[in-house]
């Protein structure tokens, strides 16, 4: 708060300064009646009307003031939230990266010990899968980059979407098991989708990851597909807090992160919007929202089907 103060306090006293000085010229050039009437008998005009026309460009000319002052406080204001947001991904990313390097490193010495093949196996295991989890932190983050920098344009491919659910679901269930989480689905498609399998495998890492951030241990995450028309219908449900509706709107930006203005959210920020991105270059939409009698909140990917269906 304390930086935030540092762009509003100039720009509210400039305010105030300004009004201050074009009202005391306004009250001045007004009251100075003379002065007036000399000046409209110059330029051939009336001494009322001139007070008029004096008065309305003293208005005038405080109205454009306040309205650039304004529109430089939110520029400042929107470049300085820009920045904090970019603080906090370098804090979030920071944390993110420590915690598997820090389990990988404990399981590295325990396997350093005498231990059984049990152990052995399950320390294994668990290096594994922390380093496919820094993997996908990292190419969320090269991602992100290439999609803000580059108009980067999908070479769609026809996907047999049953075959690379059931390929793709069968790749994640162990992880998700490994979390202590029930991985419930429902893939009821027979669509084909113009798409590409890496940006689709992106797409639903990062939904099923943003899931198991806030699923408890004894949880369940929900995965279902459907033909709707001419698209195919792709959720991803979890028990989670949940979302709010005034978060709604930004949940899909670049470094957001739910219920963190000021800190305190795990992630990154950059998964959601990896999936906007993707999903919208794949010419499909995507939304969130939370249960209304439950917890938890429903992610929704719709893509239309090659050829438009049936």
């Amino acid at each position: 708060m304390a930086r935030a103060r540092t762009f509003v306090v100039p720009y509210v006293l400039s305010l105030v300064v300004v009004i201050a000085v074009l009202v005391m010229w306004i009250i001045s050039a007004v009251s100075s009646g003379s002065r007036l009437k000399e000046l409209a008998l110059r330029v051939g005009a009336s001494g009322p009307t001139w007070n008029w026309v004096i008065l309305g460009i003293g208005c005038g000319l405080l109205g454009l003031l306040i309205v650039f002052i304004t529109h430089q406080l939110a520029r400042s204001l929107a470049e300085y939230r820009y920045a904090r947001k970019q603080e906090e991904f370098v804090s979030s990313i920071t944390h993110e990266m420590k915690s598997p390097l820090a389990a990988i490193r404990l399981h590295a010495q325990t396997l350093e010990q005498d231990v059984t093949a049990a152990e052995r196996t399950e320390s294994v295991g668990y290096i594994l899968r922390e380093s496919e989890r820094l993997g996908r932190l990292v190419d969320n983050v090269l991602e992100s980059s290439r999609l803000v920098a580059t108009k980067q344009v999908l070479d769609l491919v026809p996907v047999d979407l049953a075959e690379f659910l059931s390929r793709f679901f069968s790749e994640v269930r162990p992880g998700v098991a490994a979390r202590g989480v029930d991985l419930d689905l429902d893939l009821s498609t027979a669509a084909t989708v113009e798409a590409t399998e890496d940006a689709l495998q992106r797409v639903l890492t990062n939904l099923v990851d943003n899931a198991l951030r806030y699923s408890a241990k004894g949880g369940r995450i929900g995965c279902r597909a459907a033909d709707i028309g001419g698209r195919v219908r792709i959720q991803v449900e979890d028990e989670g807090q949940g979302i709010p509706k005034s978060e709604l709107g930004r949940i899909f930006d670049r470094f957001y992160q739910i219920g963190n203005e000021g800190g305190g959210s795990p992630g990154t920020g950059l998964g959601l919007f990896i999936v906007s991105q993707l999903v919208e270059k794949m010419n499909g939409s995507v939304r969130a929202a939370s249960h209304e009698d439950r917890p938890g909140a429903v992610f929704t990917v719709e893509l239309p089907i090659a050829g438009g269906g049936a």
